[in-house]
């Protein structure tokens, strides 16, 4: 049975949730429930009760359990703040963590939907907006509001939406919780870098951010994750086997170690070129230096070509200054089920950024997409991949 934590905060709206918690109970969805001070204006903990059976929690029960925060998302599938009022948005936003629903969002590793009810000039708000702009843009999803007659008087964009919409948008959600479960992932991600002298070395400006948040997403899903990544400056994310590495030979070593991969995403900037003779002392810079370069391992290629390594399905890069057909050639020449594409130009500065343009390429079509926050292109490609897979 799947599970959902109904955050219901203060909006004149919670009133609704006796409803959405019955059309949950009625699908076999097991629920249960943070009131928060503001909410218990507008619903009563004893009617909550009836329908949750004691399955409901406010700041006063996280002072007998210090852990309740943490213990309750990962108790349950899916997190839904319903109806999400704009200082729950602006809290969450913003890092707050002063109660017991702020700090179970904080804490949370599950996904989040949001379900808005206010005023339309408090939803409208330039702060507001940008506040629902950056949760969107790091994953999380809101349903709603809608255009109509407000509690308070007037008409406007500010009315929760319709229960049976927003139930419906959690049964959706709750069966891609498990779209990749138990699915063995391997995701390589960031540059490699190759030796000059024990101080310099040969690299690119990859940062490894897209890849990271593909094996985060990719957790999220339900698969079993491992992530090889050259040198970054990024945290690796929670729940997952992390290997470093700094070389291409590095990389393609621990990759041979790993067998029976469902899905490879080969997000890594692997250096195309190595260093013939590294010095084992620094080149002094009064010394004219020449460095003689030759070809590096072909990672992609040879795990594509692979009859005992490559993966059910293989998932390669593309950046690249020059056409799409650059791409095509490569998901050909490499062997792979699917390549990412991005346009490297000025109106695309990948490298370091939050955000990504990206086509996904297969062998019958070509799926551009707008720019948009590495996580959501993540997300993308993971769904590509299921729907071709």
């Amino acid at each position: 049975m799947k599970k959902v934590l109904l955050i219901i905060t203060g909006s004149i709206a919670a009133s609704r949730c006796k409803e959405i918690i019955t059309l949950l109970h009625n699908k076999e969805v097991k629920t249960c429930c943070i009131l928060t001070k503001e909410a218990k204006k507008y619903v009563k903990i004893a009617d909550i009760n009836k329908l949750l059976k004691n399955r409901i929690f406010t700041d006063q029960d996280e002072k007998k359990n210090k852990m309740l925060h943490i213990n309750l998302s990962r108790d349950n599938d899916m997190v839904v703040v319903c109806p999400a009022t704009a200082n729950s948005i602006a809290k969450f936003a913003n890092g707050y963590g002063d109660n017991l629903a702020s700090n179970t969002l904080l804490a949370s590793n599950k996904k989040i939907l949001f379900a808005p009810a206010m005023n339309s000039f408090m939803w409208q708000n330039k702060i507001n907006q940008k506040n629902v702009r950056l949760l969107k843009d790091i994953g999380h999803e809101f349903i709603g509001p809608k255009v109509g007659n407000l509690k308070c008087g007037e008409f406007g964009l500010g009315r929760i939406d319709n229960s049976k919409k927003i139930v419906n948008r959690i049964l959706s959600r709750l069966e891609n919780i498990n779209l990749l479960k138990n699915k063995k992932c391997l995701v390589t991600a960031g540059p490699t870098i190759e030796m000059i002298d024990p101080i310099r070395f040969i690299s690119n400006q990859s940062s490894g951010k897209q890849g990271y948040e593909i094996a985060s997403q990719l957790v999220l899903y339900g698969a079993k994750v491992t992530l090889i990544s050259g040198p970054t400056n990024l945290d690796p994310p929670p729940n997952l086997k992390f290997i470093q590495i700094k070389s291409a030979n590095e990389m393609y070593q621990k990759i041979r170690k790993i067998s029976n991969i469902d899905i490879g995403i080969f997000t890594a900037a692997v250096s195309d070129f190595k260093n013939k003779n590294i010095n084992k002392t620094k080149i002094k810079k009064n010394k004219k230096l020449n460095i003689s370069l030759y070809k590096n391992i072909d990672i992609l290629e040879k795990i594509g070509k692979s009859k005992t390594q490559r993966p059910k399905f293989l998932v390669g890069f593309a950046a690249e200054t020059g056409s799409v057909n650059n791409a095509k050639k490569k998901l050909e020449d490499k062997k792979c089920d699917m390549i990412v594409y991005n346009k490297i130009y000025s109106k695309n500065k990948v490298f370091g950024s939050d955000y990504n343009q990206i086509s996904i390429i297969t062998k019958t079509q070509i799926k551009k997409f707008k720019k948009m926050t590495k996580v959501n292109c993540a997300k993308q490609i993971i769904k590509q991949i299921y729907n071709t897979i």
